[in-house]
């Protein structure tokens, strides 16, 4: 996978950079301008690393050398905005806080728009409406992503099981078909549990769509299709809740894309849920 958005990818992915890849990032998310005027040697120099460390970050991003890399941030650089959310302070009223989650929320929002191109969010709908059968793996905070794709799933009248068991999920995956498909949600890509599974699948030839923020995990590569919750890239301490509710807009996406094809307005679908949740509600 390689983004059109050289910045939103790289605010996503600066977690799971090394120290010396952080190093870089943080040169092109800080200082754009001054990054494209560099040399590689230049670079390297200022910010003490080697050329080839430089060479093989710019591979990882965009699957290319520097030269490209430093192309690619000038010719988005017209567009990007260094937006800095500061984070809660002494002295910040209830309303404060709000207003700087609200913010960073949004950038999230923004960058795991950026980084999802409508064609695969089509490509894993098509798969979720060719499978006759879907299992869908997450364990932790993912569980909870997995949880609510499956209830949105199983309204929508799929057959679909969410298998939280670390130890199930193998078993589970050696029973699949072809015609299955595993839809694994891991914000690391690096869950051990998760890749077993997800690798036994393969080897039945089950097609794989993996929900996660890193781009280059384990997870990632070895998925057929690769759907990316980005953060904000501004705050640290937040980078997981963001990267969550990022996940949950990736599945309600894809659900309401869903209902849209099979439904067109949506009504049917709706109008038969409402009418099982209504029937367990007290009336007065």
């Amino acid at each position: 996978m390689r983004s059109s958005n050289i910045f939103s990818e790289i605010k996503a992915n600066l977690e799971f950079y090394s120290n010396v890849e952080k190093k870089i990032a943080e040169k092109i998310l800080h200082s754009p301008e001054q990054f494209i005027e560099y040399s590689i040697g230049d670079l390297a120099k200022e910010i003490e690393i080697s050329q080839g460390s430089v060479n093989n970050f710019a591979k990882k991003v965009i699957g290319s050398g520097f030269a490209a890399l430093k192309l690619q941030v000038a010719q988005q650089l017209a567009s990007y905005s260094e937006k800095s959310f500061e984070t809660v302070v002494d002295g910040d009223s209830a309303k404060d806080v709000l207003q700087k989650t609200m913010g960073q929320m949004n950038e999230a929002y923004e960058n795991t728009f950026a980084l999802n191109s409508e064609e695969a969010i089509e490509r894993v709908a098509n798969r979720i409406l060719n499978a006759k059968k879907i299992e869908i793996y997450g364990v932790f905070l993912s569980s909870q992503v997995a949880e609510n794709l499956r209830y949105q799933l199983l309204q929508l009248g799929f057959s679909v099981e969410f298998v939280e068991d670390v130890l199930l999920c193998q078993i589970s995956a050696s029973m699949l078909k072809s015609d299955s498909l595993v839809i694994a949600v891991s914000s690391s890509g690096k869950t051990k549990d998760i890749i077993d599974a997800v690798n036994i699948a393969k080897e039945n030839h089950v097609p794989i769509v993996a929900i996660t923020a890193n781009v280059n995990s384990p997870l990632a590569k070895v998925s057929d299709e690769v759907l990316v919750a980005a953060s904000s890239g501004t705050n640290v301490s937040n980078d997981m809740y963001e990267r969550q509710f990022s996940k949950f807009l990736l599945v309600n996406a894809i659900c309401s894309y869903i209902r849209h094809l099979i439904d067109k307005d949506g009504t049917n679908q709706y109008y038969k849920l409402k009418d099982i949740l209504d029937s367990h509600s007290i009336e007065g």
